[in-house]
């Protein structure tokens, strides 16, 4: 199977995304060429196209977004996210709307106050749109979202609904979570930009616990500069912009473990072309000297992420067994229960001595790359697809931006490009993945 890098945001089926990042919404507003209400109108009119076919939402506060972008079009534009409309994950609390955490067991649930996060986007005078598909929990039960390429293959998950409303144009930038591969994996699939922060970066009250050793906020985007907009909402104006940065240098690392030979042909391929792609442009590349921080890392993860699971669902568990999925009775809350605490303990000192080496490890390196999945997004909507390429680097802390860089030739999928940097550096990640995507797409 062959691959080809193409523009990102080509679709090649009825749903055209309009693509246009919050970055040019925002220099549009300050030109006054634009007016936020101009700009949400637009995403109010994919989401009358699209939403029947996507099934992004799980619901939309469109006369609340009306109001506050009307009020914004009479003002001159002051915060970071001024008239940006954006989409929040259904296990991130709102005050003014519902909270269902994908699951029927919290139908009309209202929380009292936002999340941290929504709190700080509203305070940049972002507009809040609505709440997008969560699957159960955060685990691995879908939703109703299908992908926006091709409505018969899954989006990803747990936030199928997050990347699918980016992808198909209903909003520029929405927040999701990643506690394995939630954010990386579905904006692969969906054929946007995904970020995952470096664990703890992101203040995450308000965000309902899956595994709090690995759980993190995660955004998508159509552009490496939105992800500069919302660091700096989320966290202060000492944010550097992005500045041109050349490949002319850099030590980029291929990782071929733990999962390389899982990958299919045409994600190798993309890969090996990126790779020769970058030498051209003076980058040095080599393969990942690991020095054994991947080898028993898989388990670690396994026994601290279901023994921290099962606990955080206990209200449920006790209350409303029945109503649990099948996936989620017998995955991860199962999994937990067959975990003692002493080697729950042991796995997360393991883990630990692992980032620690880690760091290390990426001393010599700029940044890592391999596929954000191992496919193009499988067909089908009943299950989200395998974390697997995922889950080292969430369990490492280390902040990852998935890139939609190439288009899966027999079936006109996209295929992502994940980069990733060691803990605390996501700065400098950003500025090198947007080198990659503009030496790639251009």
């Amino acid at each position: 199977m062959e691959t080809k890098f193409s523009n990102p945001i080509q679709i090649n089926r009825s749903i055209k995304p309009n693509s246009i990042s919050a970055s040019a919404m925002r220099s549009a507003f300050s030109s006054r060429q634009l007016k936020p209400s101009e700009v949400l109108e637009e995403c109010i009119a994919n989401i009358d196209l699209y939403e029947k076919h996507v099934g992004a939402w799980a619901f939309i506060n469109i006369e609340g977004a009306r109001e506050f972008a009307r009020e914004l079009d009479n003002k001159k534009p002051s915060g970071t996210l001024f008239g940006i409309p954006f989409g929040i994950k259904d296990n991130i609390d709102t005050f003014d709307m519902p909270t269902e955490y994908g699951t029927d067991i919290y139908l009309g649930h209202q929380p009292g106050r936002d999340a941290a996060c929504v709190a700080e986007m509203r305070a940049s005078k972002g507009v809040a749109l609505g709440k997008t598909i969560c699957t159960e929990f955060a685990h691995r039960h879908p939703g109703k979202t299908a992908n926006p390429w091709n409505i018969e293959h899954t989006p990803g998950g747990s936030s199928s609904g997050s990347a699918a409303a980016v992808a198909s144009g209903m909003v520029p930038i929405a927040i999701g979570t990643q506690t394995t591969g939630s954010v990386i994996r579905p904006a692969a699939y969906c054929g946007v930009i995904g970020y995952k922060p470096s664990y703890g970066d992101l203040n995450i009250s308000g965000v309902l616990a899956n595994t709090p050793s690995f759980d993190t906020l995660g955004f998508f985007a159509n552009c490496v500069d939105d992800l500069v907009l919302i660091r700096k909402a989320l966290l202060d104006e000492s944010i550097p912009k992005i500045k041109k940065l050349s490949l002319k240098g850099a030590r980029v690392a291929i990782a071929t473990k733990p999962y390389w030979e899982e990958a299919c042909a045409s994600s190798q391929q993309m890969i090996e072309e990126a790779a020769r792609v970058f030498e051209d442009a003076g980058a040095e590349v080599f393969a990942l000297d690991d020095q054994g921080v991947f080898e028993n890392l898989s388990e670690w993860n396994i026994e601290i992420s279901g023994y921290e699971f099962a606990r955080t669902l206990a209200h449920e568990r006790r209350l409303a067994f029945h109503k649990l999925s099948e996936i989620l009775r017998n995955g991860r809350m199962a999994d937990g229960f067959r975990v003692a605490f002493s080697s729950y303990q042991a796995a997360k000192k393991n883990l630990e001595l692992l980032r620690i080496k880690f760091d290390e490890v990426m001393s010599g390196v700029d940044f890592v790359i391999c596929p954000s999945a191992q496919s193009a997004a499988p067909q089908g909507l009943d299950s989200t697809g395998s974390a697997d390429f995922n889950m080292a680097w969430t369990s490492l802390h280390c902040p990852v931006i998935s890139l939609p860089v190439a288009l899966e030739k027999n079936t006109g999928l996209p295929l992502g490009l994940q980069v990733v940097g060691t803990r605390y550096s996501d700065d400098r990640v950003i500025k090198f993945a947007e080198a990659v995507f503009k030496c790639l797409t251009n």
